[in-house]
């Protein structure tokens, strides 16, 4: 997989499923398009990125969503929290991309400040390859799940690094066909963090909430998952298989670490 380009026509085509009407719908012929940032968690203090303009690609041109500078912090919005990155009334059709274009770059790492570079192409304008069709009078949910763990790069060894780099890796998916999986773990003090894998990729992972033992891996495609949490104290639970269905949350329940 390209780390630049996502090609996620399969993910996202198919548009009355991913929409919704909204009592308040938008002029005839019109739709609305909204971009939600999620994140999984990442081993940093924090990862703040400036984005510049959020857009999507139709014919031969490109709707804006949002041109307002705003930084953001990809540690605060895991655990299935979502941020509205932009949202417009647009044209109904089928959009083929969506541009992202990022400023800045910085991660916290044991509580030093590091500007990390930005490649040229994330400025000009980060494209993810895209296809997905949104009918008149609808409102359409697309989560851009941006990937801290994978986003930060170090140069020079990796406990004495030299400096960071960012290379973008997003997961795109419209929200309407997603699940997630979610527990309580009774013994959460140790900062256990619980991963979703499907194959040998990591699909998601989320921090377990240290008091109430909370968590959950969202915006997960419909499959199988093999389910793992561990903590710093050498304990782990494990499911090789939990069902997700669009649409529904898969509950673990109550789990005690071992």
């Amino acid at each position: 997989m390209k780390k630049w380009m996502l090609c996620l026509a399969g993910v996202l085509s198919g548009a009355m499923a991913g929409c919704n009407n909204d009592a308040t719908s938008p002029t005839a012929g019109e739709a609305t398009l909204r971009m939600w940032l999620t994140d999984k968690t990442a081993a940093y203090d924090a990862v703040n990125i400036t984005f510049t303009e959020i857009s999507a690609h139709i014919d031969s041109q490109w709707i804006v969503l949002n041109d307002q500078t705003q930084t953001v912090n990809l540690l605060d919005w895991n655990n299935g929290k979502t941020l509205l990155l932009g949202q417009a009334d647009i044209e109904a059709g089928t959009y083929t991309q969506i541009r992202l274009k990022i400023a800045a770059a910085e991660v916290v790492w044991n509580g030093q400040s590091y500007p990390m570079d930005v490649p040229s192409g994330a400025q000009s304008g980060l494209k993810l390859l895209t296809k997905f069709e949104i009918a008149a009078g609808s409102t359409y949910d697309i989560v851009l799940d941006f990937d801290a763990e994978r986003s930060v790069v170090t140069t020079g060894p990796p406990q004495n690094p030299k400096g960071f780099k960012l290379k973008p890796t997003i997961r795109a998916i419209a929200m309407a066909f997603t699940g997630s999986i979610s527990g309580r773990v009774a013994n959460p003090a140790a900062l256990p963090v619980a991963v979703a894998v499907a194959g040998n990729d990591t699909i998601t992972a989320s921090a377990v909430d240290p008091v109430s033992g909370d968590f959950r891996l969202a915006f997960l495609p419909p499959m199988a998952y093999a389910v793992s949490i561990a903590d710093t104290l050498g304990r782990a639970f494990s499911k090789p298989d939990a069902p997700v269905n669009a649409g529904q949350d898969y509950a673990l329940g109550s789990i005690t670490l071992q």
